[in-house]
């Protein structure tokens, strides 16, 4: 192929998805031949992509249709209105959005994008690829077919690529090197803390040292599920966040996980030991290290803090098994569950029974002896950020506290293996004194700022963070009143899962909030918010039609948020509306802000 034969690829992520994503395309693109770089939108040069002739995006979309933090400088030039028609007349593109249908702009991001770049004059070799989180092969389910699409289409450009052996091919992105250390791993060196910050490591201004002051459970002991009321304190620093805001964390691995690792290693006579330590040195132009192994880390710092040890493997992972293994019955597995024919197998060996890769290192464990280093920093996908609402105003503890309403992940997959949610249990498992690093960042709530408008509040569970806090914000601004505060609030028991009781019952004795709560299994029929909702709806649609209340709706993606929108379309028809007349009020709703969404 010719020197020439550059594609530039491109993300926008909010929790590194997309990044690994493209940074998957763009190992391919290397195999096939081609160069170019692979990028966060922001730190990319725009005003190069005019003489860019290839390119590939692959974005997320994050909150209310929101772009990624690393993509608005990036799209705010795009929508400079001085910009010609023509500008990207030379740019042969294609789009990978990845999105949650649970969300009602789904890929919205995406979508715009795609939009954007056909009116400044580029061509779409291909229609937007729309991944759905949802699906049960996730992404993939999407991405890989849209990508061999992709090449096809190339090699109207580039004939002489061949795109048969890719499954046979690996480029690592960096040269992994190890120094080994005979000298006994010490506390000292587990002690060091990997800094990351949404996208961005090493992004020391993102970061604010915390130091956790309570460790609170809500829920009754007897109640199978655990909810702390987690209360964190500024070391050194004030902090002005806002009801809705978020409290971004990097957790780390257990370790009973960590141990384990190391154990497949030792039980494979891997030379691989926790006190060595890792050289990264760049081995493409395109694909630079990262700030945060620039200094050399030891292998539990990689394990304990980088490597997402209880990730459940994606078909990619079984490619690269593949391509080291040398056992045949077990590189034959391997390629079949990487395989499209394989995908019923690898959801059921994985996906549905929540298979984690240390369990599939144990499974397959002749190709796990074969295992280097370079090939394990592809094998294991990086630990991601995870996200709380904020539950508390930071007006009574003048910008020193942050609160979290935090349910801990414990559950028993058809292996009867049981699974624990990576942050949730390590933040349960923090002492009053520990110190951790987080940041905060804006939420995706926009409250009215006239008190005077209503705010409709649908909470069940830990959805009732944010709005804690925004109750909490109004209650100490003296602007809060049961007329324009309503909160629905879910949960199975009165006594045993209710958070917040005191408090909320407290504002109710005070005229501060009128409260609408919904115990499911207090009696023998289930009663969930929606039927409060539609229990309620005069009084409700009143509230939306002539005081021009906003509603908001925070909780589980599962099947709450349908269910709730359905109830506010039978409330919105209460008031003399035909069901698909009702629909496109609430999506009229929605487009100006007045209805508004967080789950997850």
């Amino acid at each position: 192929m010719c020197d020439s034969a550059r594609i530039l690829v491109l993300y926008a992520t909010q929790t590194f998805t997309a990044q690994e994503m493209a940074e998957r395309i763009w190992r391919s693109l290397k195999i096939l031949g081609f160069r170019g770089p692979v990028q966060a939108m922001d730190d990319y040069p725009i005003s190069k992509l005019i003489h860019e002739e290839f390119a590939l995006f692959v974005c997320a979309t994050t909150g209310q249709g929101d772009e990624p933090d690393n993509m608005k400088k990036f799209w705010k030039f795009l929508l400079r209105k001085n910009l010609p028609s023509n500008s990207l007349i030379k740019l042969k593109y294609g789009v990978l959005g990845l999105g949650d249908s649970s969300y009602t702009k789904f890929n919205f991001v995406g979508k715009k994008l795609h939009k954007r770049l056909m009116q400044l004059g580029a061509t779409p070799l291909l229609d937007i690829g729309l991944c759905d989180y949802q699906h049960d092969l996730g992404h993939d389910a999407v991405m890989k077919p849209w990508v061999e699409n992709f090449y096809s289409i190339l090699k109207r450009f580039y004939p002489d690529i061949k795109t048969d052996n890719l499954v046979n091919k690996f480029v690592p992105r960096w040269k992994v090197s190890l120094i080994r250390d005979d000298q006994t791993l010490v506390t000292s060196c587990m002690s060091k803390d990997i800094y990351y910050a949404n996208g961005n490591v090493d992004n020391f201004l993102d970061t604010t040292l915390f130091e956790l002051e309570s460790n609170v459970r809500t829920t009754d002991e007897s109640h199978f599920q655990d909810v702390r009321l987690m209360t964190f304190k500024t070391v050194n620093s004030v902090l002005n966040y806002k009801p809705g805001d978020v409290f971004n964390i990097r957790p780390r691995n257990r370790k009973e996980d960590i141990d384990e690792l190391f154990n497949i290693f030792q039980l494979h006579d891997i030379d691989i030991k926790p006190n060595f330590r890792l050289l990264v040195e760049e081995l493409h132009e395109d694909m630079p290290v990262p700030d945060f192994l620039h200094t050399p880390l030891t292998l539990y710092e990689i394990a304990e803090q980088y490597w997402d040890l209880r990730a459940y493997p994606t078909q990619y992972v079984f490619s690269l098994l593949a391509l080291v293994s040398r056992d045949k019955l077990e590189k034959d597995k391997c390629r079949e569950l990487s395989s499209p024919e394989g995908q019923e197998d690898w959801l059921n060996y994985c996906r549905r029974p929540k298979r984690t890769i240390l369990e599939v290192l144990h499974d397959f464990h002749k190709s796990a002896s074969e295992l280097s280093i370079d090939i394990l920093f592809e094998l294991f996908s990086t630990i991601k950020p995870r996200s709380f609402s904020i539950a508390s105003s930071c007006l009574p503890s003048s910008g020193r506290n942050v609160e979290l309403l935090v349910a801990v992940v414990k559950y028993y997959t058809n292996l009867k293996k049981v699974r624990l949610g990576l942050c949730s249990n390590w933040l349960a498992g923090l002492n009053p004194g520990d110190k951790v690093y987080a940041w905060i960042k804006k939420g995706t709530f926009v409250f009215p700022q006239d008190k005077n408008i209503p705010n409709i509040l649908i909470g069940p569970g830990t959805g009732l963070a944010p709005f804690r806090s925004l109750l909490q914000e109004c209650d100490i601004q003296d602007t809060l009143n049961k007329q324009t505060m309503h909160l629905f609030f879910g949960c199975r028991y009165k006594d045993k899962d209710y958070h917040c009781r005191n408090e909320l019952e407290m504002l109710v004795a005070n005229g501060k909030l009128s409260l609408y709560c919904a115990f499911s299994r207090d009696q023998e029929e289930k009663i969930y918010v929606q039927h409060k909702i539609i229990e309620y709806k005069n009084d409700l649609w009143c509230l939306i039609n002539t005081e021009k209340a906003s509603i908001f709706l925070s909780g589980n993606a599962k099947n709450m948020p349908d269910n709730v929108r359905e109830a506010i379309v039978e409330v919105i028809a209460s008031g003399g509306h035909s069901t698909e007349d009702a629909k496109e009020i609430l999506k009229n709703m929605e487009r100006d802000g007045r209805f508004q969404t967080e789950t997850w």
